[in-house]
């Protein structure tokens, strides 16, 4: 809030230099000076730090420890004084000076609260199971690469993408560790599940990676990574570990515990001779994923008397498997599956001899994007009118007049993309397509076949950021050469402890410090920038000195 007060001073002479009066056209012994003190109101202490303004003559101050503000050479007349500080909100108070005059003030600051977006403070929920097994201690300790469980949330693609798959992921988010663990000559990094040895990654057997395959992510409590084996747990020393070392949690704490082998869901036994028995495995549509822990409603009914339907609901065990059991020879069957907030169209199945196999897929998760950008190597120009296409899909589409370009409804998995245009080489490479995520690549074209093979970057886009339209808003800043954005990958390789330091290569951002305090502006003549945070407005460009960007966020916090 504003309150506005007038003050009346006058006092004795004040000298002052030639060029104020110069540019006021006031003779020099006509200039005053005037003198501030800033309390707070309820306890007096000084008020240090805020911002004063003579508002009519752009004149500008900072209180110091004291609370105390000076302005020199003031010209006789009404003056208006604006004090701003974040504590105190602003308060505006004309001043009536004469000339000759030193005038002294005392100026009480009222608190008032500070309108802010409410703030969302995540506290980490750490399952006893993990600590039981040390996870957090090793953590802290950090002689590896941890990915706990908010992480698997967020990046687990709804729960649903295979487990080897979201592994593979994890490498990318291990550089340090990804080079000795898949760079290595020597066999694969060895896999422990929960604490026990179940193969080695790659092994000519595949055991591991087809466990991981009919695995989900929703079954993923944790993941330990470590290139150097001698920085694993105790129980996971092992000779053979000498490209490193992969620990899996899965989720017991969430009371569906991973049965490797065996569990409590027991399938039915036909006790009825004339009965009929269905069975089948119910698994993701797009994925293929195991649905462990699935639920299947199987309803049959007599001939034409659908009000003595029977309604049975049967679990899928570890392996995914379902049975009905003696369902009678005449009766009428539907079925019906769900799993967590998805579930199938109830259906009616024909019951012809005695075993009716019917495998179940339920949309758990769905296809994803992919977006890239096509450009000439040589000269780093977009590439328009460049023909992209999903080997042995339908997905198909061309670049824009920047080089940009979308292909929508990809189903997840490995695929190869195939890029023509006339006047370049023709390129073909691979791109690992997550479900239900957007998938980022950017793909050179060399006129000459002789040059290097083109190459193709991947990146899989934040959710959060993208519902937020970030980089639809880079994308089009691209296009029109407008805008700097920088994402987590950008920021991580810029290590700093300051923000201000991370925008002083924005093209038209200026930054200046003064001690501590450092505000962002632009060379086009804007003082300060307005800052938002997740939308809002943290700090108006028009009330400077209210907070500096360093004081509101920190690098490690942005995304």
């Amino acid at each position: 809030m504003t309150r506005a007060s007038r003050a009346a001073v006058v006092a004795a002479l004040l000298t002052t230099p030639a060029l104020a009066a110069q540019e006021t056209g006031i003779r020099p012994d006509q200039m005053a000076r005037v003198i501030a003190r800033l309390v707070d109101s309820e306890t007096g202490a000084p008020v240090a730090q805020a911002f004063a303004t003579l508002v009519n003559l752009d004149r500008r101050a900072l209180s110091d420890s004291t609370g105390t503000i000076v302005f020199l050479d003031i010209p006789p007349g009404e003056h208006d004084l604006l004090v701003r500080h974040i504590a105190y909100g602003e308060q505006t108070l004309t001043l009536s000076i004469e000339s000759m005059t030193s005038a002294v003030l005392a100026i009480e600051l009222t608190p008032v609260a500070i309108a802010l977006e409410p703030l969302e403070v995540q506290i980490e929920h750490r399952p006893r199971y993990l600590e039981d097994q040390g996870f957090y201690d090793r953590r802290a300790v950090g002689l590896g690469t941890f990915f706990d469980p908010q992480f698997v949330d967020r990046w687990g693609v709804g729960g649903w993408a295979q487990g080897k798959r979201f592994i593979q992921l994890l490498f990318d988010f291990a550089p340090r560790i990804r080079p000795s663990m898949l760079g290595c000559f020597g066999p694969g990094p060895v896999v422990y599940v929960d604490g026990f040895r179940r193969g080695q990654w790659g092994s000519p057997a595949g055991s591991v990676e087809a466990m991981l395959e009919t695995m989900s992510t929703w079954e993923i409590g944790a993941v330990e990574l470590y290139g150097d084996p001698t920085g694993a747990p105790q129980f996971a020393f092992d000779p053979d570990a000498t490209c490193g070392v992969i620990v899996v949690w899965t989720n017991r704490w969430r009371g569906r515990e991973r049965q490797l082998g065996g569990g409590d869901v027991e399938l039915c036994e036909p006790r009825r001779e004339d009965g009929h028995v269905v069975e089948g495995i119910i698994s993701d549509e797009f994925t293929g994923v195991l649905l462990p822990g699935a639920r299947v409603l199987a309803t049959h009914y007599p001939p034409g008397e659908p009000h003595k339907a029977r309604t049975r609901e049967i679990v899928s065990d570890p392996e995914a498997r379902y049975r009905i059991c003696d369902i009678p020879d005449d009766h009428t069957l539907t079925i019906q599956a769900h799993t967590a907030d998805r579930r199938t169209p109830e259906q009616s199945l024909p019951l012809e001899g005695r075993l009716v196999r019917n495998d179940i897929r339920i949309r758990v998760a769905g296809p994803g994007d992919v977006a890239g950008r096509i450009v000439d190597r040589e000269t780093g120009r977009p590439v328009p009118a460049a023909d992209i296409a999903v080997v042995g899909a339908n997905a198909r589409t061309q670049s824009d007049e920047s080089g940009f370009f979308v292909l929508n409804g990809v189903l997840p998995g490995d695929h190869m993309i195939e890029v023509v245009h006339l006047g370049f080489d023709r390129v073909v490479r691979p791109v690992s397509v997550v479900a239900d995520r957007t998938v980022d690549v950017r793909v050179e074209l060399s006129a000459d076949p002789i040059e290097l093979e083109p190459l193709v970057v991947t990146a899989v886009r934040d959710r959060r950021l993208e519902v937020r339209g970030f980089y639809d808003r880079r994308t089009q800043g691209e296009r029109r050469g407008a805008g700097f954005f920088m994402d987590q990958g950008a920021i991580d390789q810029r290590p700093t402890a300051a923000t201000s330091s991370l925008l002083r290569e924005a093209p038209g951002v200026r930054v200046t410090c003064r001690g501590r305090t450092c505000d962002v502006g632009s060379t086009r003549g804007c003082a300060s920038l307005d800052v938002y945070l997740n939308g809002s407005l943290a700090i108006s460009g028009r009330n400077r000195g209210d907070m500096s960007i360093d004081e509101l966020v920190r690098p490690s916090e942005l995304a």
